[in-house]
Formats: C-alpha cells, sequence, structure tokens
C-alpha cells in the first residue's frame, strides 16, 4: 500500500510560509517614520502626526513647555 498523499494546499502552505493562505499578511506603515506600528496620532485637524513608535509620550505636570511664564 502506497500512502504518499500528498498534503492538503493549507497544510503545504502553512509548513512553507507560516500562513494559511500561503501570503504574509500586511501591517499599518506609519506614513511619518515608515515604522509598522499599531496606533497613530492625528493633531485636531486629523493630519497624521506620527505613531506610537516616533512620538514619545510623556506626563505634561513634568515638561516646563506646559507652564508658560514659570521659570525654572
Amino acid at each position: 500500500m502506497n500512502y504518499d498523499l500528498p498534503d492538503h494546499p493549507v497544510i503545504q502552505n502553512m509548513e512553507r510560509t507560516g500562513y494559511p493562505d500561503g501570503k504574509e499578511p500586511t501591517f499599518p506603515i506609519c506614513p511619518v517614520c515608515g515604522e509598522e506600528c499599531e496606533e497613530i496620532f492625528r493633531d485636531k485637524d486629523l493630519n497624521i502626526v506620527g505613531c506610537d513608535i516616533c512620538i514619545k509620550q510623556s506626563d505634561a505636570w513634568e515638561e516646563p513647555e506646559c507652564f508658560p511664564g514659570k521659570e525654572y
């Protein structure tokens, strides 16, 4: 008896590429820095200003720029 049956195409794709359809999924790219990202940030005019990779979040209470007129 011969059991040399080929694998199902989905199994072949998973073995070859790691994805069932054989194609790597596309990920969102930040138009500012060009990196793959999870979140983007927009200004009040809805223009994209960056992503979770190229923008650093900081506490407003620790930034002198948030307190105009106060000297340090």
